[in-house]
C-alpha cells in the first residue's frame, strides 16, 4: 500500500468522503458496517442536550450497501427532548438516498451516592497478553486495497478464538480517527468498533459462508475508558438462514455494555481469499 489514508472519512463542505479504510470484508465496493455506524454515532452525540447526557442505546439499521466511492452525510431529528432523556433519530444519505438509519436514547448523567452494582467479573487476559492478528496467516491474500478490518483497526485475540468456531474473546482499537482532523470520542470509537462483534463471533467460515449483519443494537451502561475495547462474542445460526451475534463489551476495568447483531446467513456464490 503506497500511501495509507489517515482517517475513515475526510470532511468536505458538509459531506464526508469515505477512504479505502472503510472498505468491507464482504464487498470491495461497499463500506464495512463500522464506519457508517461511527458516523451516525458522531452526529447523534453532537446533538445538544439541556443537561449532561450519555448515549445509552444506539440502534442502527444498515439496509443498503453503503458505497465507498460516494460522499455521505448524516441528518438528525430530535424526537424527544427533556431534562432526563433525549431521543434522536438519524439517517445516513449517499447522493440523497438513505442507506442507513439510527435511533438513540440519551439519559442524563449525575453524581449520586451509589456504589456500582456488584457484578461478578473475571477479567480476561488483557490486550497486551492477547495475540496480535496477522491476517496473511488466516489465508487472506495480498491486496493493493485497504480494508477496515485489516488496516483501520488493530485486533488482538485470546487463544486464537477469533478464528475458531465458538466463543470469540478479543480486544480491538481504532488505528485512525473516524473523521480526519478531529479526535474520536470514546462513544464514537465504541460504536465504530462494536460492529466487529459479528466477526468475533465467527461460527462459519467466511470464505464459504455469508453472515452479513443488517443491523446493530448497542447498549452501554458506562462509556469505556482507554483505547482498547474488549468483546466476548457468540453466534447463534440456524437453518432458517437467520443468525444472531451477541457480544459482551468491556474495558480493562470491567463490563461496559452489550451489542447484538442480526445476521443474514447464506452460502457464498463466489470464492473469497481476502
Amino acid at each position: 500500500l503506497a500511501t495509507m489514508p489517515r482517517a475513515l472519512f475526510v470532511p468536505n463542505g458538509g459531506v464526508f468522503e469515505p477512504t479505502g479504510l472503510t472498505r468491507s470484508y464482504w464487498s470491495a465496493s461497499a463500506q464495512h458496517g463500522g464506519p457508517p455506524v461511527g458516523l451516525l454515532a458522531r452526529a447523534i452525540e453532537q446533538v445538544p442536550t439541556s443537561n449532561p447526557m450519555q448515549v445509552v442505546r444506539l440502534t442502527v439499521d444498515l439496509y443498503r450497501p453503503v458505497p465507498i466511492d460516494t460522499p455521505v452525510h448524516a441528518e438528525t431529528r430530535v424526537v424527544k427532548d427533556g431534562r432526563r432523556i433525549q431521543v434522536v433519530d438519524a439517517s445516513l444519505l449517499a447522493e440523497g438516498r438513505a442507506v442507513a438509519r439510527a435511533s438513540a436514547l440519551k439519559i442524563r448523567t449525575s453524581e449520586i451516592a451509589l456504589r456500582p452494582s456488584p457484578v461478578a467479573w473475571q477479567p480476561p487476559p488483557g490486550p497486551y497478553e492477547a495475540e496480535a492478528i496477522s491476517w496473511p496467516q488466516t489465508g487472506a491474500a495480498e491486496s493493493d486495497l485497504e480494508f477496515f478490518h485489516i488496516h483501520a483497526i488493530e485486533v488482538r485475540t485470546v487463544d486464537g478464538s477469533l478464528f475458531k468456531p465458538g466463543e470469540g474473546l478479543s480486544w480491538v482499537r481504532l488505528a485512525v480517527p473516524v473523521v480526519e482532523g478531529e479526535p474520536t470520542t470514546p462513544f464514537v470509537a465504541t460504536a465504530t468498533l462494536s460492529d466487529v462483534g459479528n466477526g468475533n463471533a465467527m461460527a462459519l467460515d467466511g470464505r464459504t459462508w455469508l453472515y452479513v449483519n443488517p443491523d446493530l443494537s448497542l447498549a452501554l451502561h458506562r462509556i469505556p475508558v482507554g483505547e482498547w475495547l474488549g468483546m466476548r462474542s457468540v453466534a447463534h445460526q440456524h437453518p432458517s438462514g437467520i443468525g444472531l451475534a451477541d457480544s459482551q463489551l468491556f474495558d480493562t476495568t470491567g463490563p461496559v455494555g452489550r451489542v447484538v447483531q442480526s445476521q443474514i446467513v447464506e452460502p457464498r456464490t463466489d470464492s473469497r481469499t481476502t
